[in-house]
């Protein structure tokens, strides 16, 4: 069985777990930057990607995009789209990836599957952004398709001056009330879902002076038992997405853990770094029965 992984970085860690795991379960792996995709529309539909015949593959697993412009992304996501309607087994689903993608889908999906969730405003008006930071008196800027903790912002009641640049740079804005997590340092929970299972879960823990968590920012990973409550909830948010594989971040507050967000295509070197787990194999064998292989 012939599996792709589509990734920009060959150096990446969770793309080579992928493909070990893979291998050991009897598929091949083939690795796929999409910056080298192409398709041709004629007579027949096809599809290629560094000298590869993408329709032979049985499936796709989708570890990260790349991307150069937003006709870029737009065309890989419809490629995506048409590889998966034309039989190819793609993971996540397109469809699973573009919500968890787009921050205000992700949110509306965890609201009508009613899963704690900051209150969160997007918007395209000055006035309505100013009013909820107001309201709640710190809020986080977020960017619509961030990744990786780039670009956060803590706006505050006393200075919402970024928001009149942010919206002049984007048209929109994407704010989350700020919640103080119960903790003793900041820090957000991270728990990696595989086919409707935790497979671990990490504490992100911020650095010393910030409140960002991100691993990419300089968060630290740390030991989090999986409990009742993290296993519910963030089983619940793959599920509200689509996702066949996520990462779901939760925050610790007062009354309860809630879903701050969802990662479609995350790494899986923190959970590793922390308790051994390689999600690779996890989620090669879940590709792989979803595929019809062995898995």
């Amino acid at each position: 069985m012939r599996v792709g992984v589509v990734v920009s970085d060959r150096g990446d860690w969770t793309a080579e777990a992928i493909g070990s795991g893979l291998s050991r379960q009897g598929a091949k792996a083939e690795y796929l930057d999409f910056s080298e995709l192409a398709a041709l529309v004629g007579p027949d539909l096809r599809f290629r990607g560094e000298g590869r015949d993408l329709l032979g593959l049985s499936a796709l697993i989708v570890r990260d995009l790349g991307r150069r412009g937003s006709s870029d992304v737009a065309f890989r996501f419809e490629a995506l789209s048409a590889l998966e309607g034309s039989g190819v087994r793609v993971v996540n689903p397109p469809s699973a990836i573009q919500r968890a993608a787009n921050k205000f889908a992700t949110s509306v999906a965890l609201q009508r599957a009613g899963i704690p969730h900051p209150e969160t405003l997007v918007t395209t008006s000055l006035s309505a952004a100013e009013e909820f930071v107001a309201q709640y008196g710190r809020a986080v800027y977020k960017p619509l398709f961030g990744f990786k903790g780039r670009g956060l912002l803590l706006l505050t009641a006393e200075d919402p001056s970024p928001l009149r640049g942010l919206i002049e740079k984007s048209g929109v804005v994407y704010l989350q009330e700020f919640i103080e997590s119960t903790a003793p340092r900041p820090r957000d929970i991270r728990a990696f879902v595989v086919d409707g299972h935790v497979a671990g879960a990490i504490f992100r823990v911020a650095p010393a002076g910030s409140w960002i968590s991100n691993l990419a920012r300089g968060g630290a990973p740390e030991r989090c038992p999986t409990t009742s409550e993290i296993e519910d909830l963030a089983v619940r948010a793959a599920s509200a997405v689509g996702a066949v594989y996520c990462g779901v971040d939760l925050i610790e507050t007062s009354s309860g853990l809630a879903v701050l967000e969802v990662n479609g295509t995350p790494s899986g070197w923190g959970l590793h770094q922390a308790w051994g787990i390689d999600v690779g194999e996890l989620i090669a064998g879940a590709v792989l029965r979803l595929a019809g292989g062995s898995g």
